[in-house]
């Protein structure tokens, strides 16, 4: 090699190794991924060996596939199948010529000549791998001024395809942690609707359709306890088609595993095999994942199972899903992550299904009727009988539960500092439990108030994170205090009088609404919150949902209304939703009435809208304005 060709080759080294490694730091920061990046990934490589054409292929391992991400020149080629064994050849090469190609791979290759070699014209490739992962082929054409590689050369290969691996994997592994993210902001979203639920057969069915969506399956069932029976009956099923496959004489009668003949032959018929596979779980109470050979009793093949436990941890019944589908259509088998999403989704099932059966139970109960009694005189200390004057302000509040018991709290406090607070919450249940854990919300907020180290006058005190730190003591207060099915959605505003400044923080509750005096709508804690008080502990917040609070000046004629869920969800007899687009409506009217009036109003509206239909939950308005 001369001189200059050497410097250049030289000049070249460096300047594609400082491109990989900023292209790599791009990748690891998250502002990339290697479907943006594998076009430079190829310029790259290209340029540093010369390379007139070249092209990687990405593998997808769930479809046994290979996709072009990035080619030169441009080519449309579709979806190249490739055979697991062809997989497992690719493995044990690590450079390959295509015109004299391993006789295990010679099939594979010819089976794609026209669009390998006589389209793209590429003669080299590299299988792109990490450890025994197979990711991809790296795939070349001619090289500028000579026809093979020299050693040194096809160890810079080896290298440049070692950091497109790398970068691939990388990538994948960031999608898969993404994705597990996502799932876990489901299952906390979903905590709350299906917990609510008060009937036992909707809260069944949308057990099973929460199931089913979160794990991606095409079958699911629960099945519950009975008793007296001793059997596991399935109480819902999805698809529905699968109850009415008992013959006529039997399509009335739910279909029920016997407990009593778990010990039984299993292999006398499948269907037993599958039955003794649930009846295991009530055994041993923990998720299970099996497959079989012919479709079982639900019509999949490949089933994951979990205990559902109710408050005492006594096993209530069994949730099942099954033929976990992916990209394409090809079932497969169900992961260690989705036993892991299973079991903490069963456990909310559990919760719920208990919560809607409780809930049924307890209309004639008469024990029930003398918690409820006591329930609501502690209520009746929680909520204020009157609201202070503050001076410039406007205040008013109406509560109504939906039974005896709600689950609704709001306040005004006058705060040792000058300043005042606003809070609303919503907890979950009712009853006594409600009451007693909203009691101890109540009390946990007035005791942080008082001993807050805020001063309105002291500029350099961060509300803000006064009110995080604050969010973050209700939280391990309520959780610690509470069962796992407890919880309460909170928001709260720190008003300065002095400085019209209004900080506040939202704990997973509705939004407040602010209509300013000219007109434009403003909702607070919309883009800016946290999880609910008391359904995590402390150190995952961070991980799902961090608290954060946020700042406004209000200004004269400023109107807020504070509410419960019981307001934008109350429901008509047409199934309509009262919602926020109403409560919008309503409020720009009545911007210049008093708010007691305006209180009056919103709570008229919500009343007329609802009309003949049951009313929903709690119903709880404050509202504060600035004359």
């Amino acid at each position: 090699m001369h001189l200059s060709s050497a410097e250049e080759t030289i000049q070249r080294l460096i300047f594609s190794l400082s491109e990989l490694e900023q292209l790599g730091q791009t990748l690891i920061s998250g502002h990339s991924n290697f479907n943006v990046s594998s076009k430079t990934y190829l310029r790259i490589t290209l340029g540093t060996l010369q390379a007139t054409r070249g092209a990687i292929l990405c593998f997808h391992p769930t479809d046994n596939y290979l996709t072009i991400a990035a080619s030169t020149p441009e080519v449309e080629v579709p979806p190249i199948e490739i055979e697991p064994d062809e997989v497992e050849s690719l493995l044990q090469c690590s450079l390959i010529e295509l015109d004299t190609p391993p006789a295990a791979l010679k099939r594979f290759i010819d089976r794609n000549a026209e669009l390998l070699n006589d389209k793209a014209k590429h003669r080299l490739w590299v299988p792109l791998k990490i450890h025994d992962e197979f990711l991809g082929i790296l795939s070349l054409g001619k090289f500028l001024g000579r026809a093979v590689l020299e050693e040194w050369e096809q160890e810079l290969l080896s290298i440049l395809a070692h950091q497109i691996s790398i970068a691939i994997a990388y990538s994948r592994n960031e999608a898969r942690i993404q994705s597990e993210k996502f799932r876990l902001f489901m299952l906390a979203e979903s905590a709350p609707q299906i917990c609510q639920l008060l009937q036992p057969e909707e809260a069944a069915e949308q057990v099973v359709h929460q199931a089913v969506a979160f794990l991606d399956a095409n079958v699911g069932g629960l099945m519950l306890i009975q008793p007296q029976q001793q059997n596991l009956e399935l109480r819902y099923a999805f698809p529905e088609t699968v109850i009415s496959e008992n013959d006529d004489q039997n399509r009335n009668k739910p279909i029920s595993i016997s407990l009593k003949d778990i010990e039984a032959d299993t292999a006398e018929a499948n269907e037993k095999t599958a039955f003794d596979m649930l009846a295991g779980v009530v055994k041993e109470g923990r998720t299970v994942r099996s497959a079989f050979r012919t479709e079982t009793f639900l019509g999949g093949k490949n089933l994951m199972a979990g205990p559902i436990q109710g408050r005492d941890g006594d096993i209530l019944g069994v949730l099942v899903v099954g033929d976990k589908e992916e990209r394409g259509g090809r079932i497969a088998e169900f992961t260690d992550e989705d036993e892991i999403l299973l079991d903490s989704f069963a456990k909310q099932a559990g919760v719920a299904i208990e919560n809607a059966h409780l809930h049924q139970e307890a209309l004639d109960a008469r024990q029930l009727q003398a918690e409820m009694e006591e329930a609501r005189k502690i209520q009746e200390n929680l909520i204020p009988d009157t609201l202070p004057d503050i001076p410039g302000y406007e205040v008013a509040g109406h509560y109504e539960p939906r039974g005896p018991v709600g689950g609704d709290y709001y306040d005004c406090i006058q705060l040792p500092t000058g300043g005042w607070g606003f809070t609303i919450a919503d907890v979950s249940g009712k009853g006594m439990q409600a009451a007693l854990l909203m009691a101890t919300l109540r009390a946990g907020l007035l005791s942080e108030l008082s001993s807050s180290r805020g001063r309105e006058n002291n500029e350099s005190v961060d509300m803000k994170n006064e009110l995080i730190d604050m969010a973050m003591t209700l939280n391990s207060l309520l959780y610690v205090s509470g069962t796992e099915e407890k919880y309460a959605t909170f928001f709260y505003s720190h008003l300065n009088p002095k400085t019209d400044t209004l900080t506040s923080l939202n704990g997973g509750h509705n939004p407040p609404l602010i209509v300013k005096n000219d007109g434009n709508i403003v909702w607070l804690g919309e883009e800016v919150g946290g999880l609910p008080l008391g359904m995590f502990p402390n150190d995952m917040v961070p991980l799902i949902a961090k608290y954060e609070a946020e700042q406004i000046k209000l200004e004269s004629g400023d109107l807020i209304i504070f509410y419960t869920d019981g307001v934008t969800e109350t429901v008509n007899i047409e199934d309509e939703y009262y919602d926020e687009e109403r409560l919008e409506q309503v409020a720009k009217t009545c911007t210049e009435s008093d708010a007691s009036h305006i209180c009056n109003l919103i709570y008229r509206a919500v009343m007329d809208f609802q009309g003949d239909a049951d009313q929903f939950d709690d119903l709880t308005l404050l509202i504060l304005r600035k004359k």
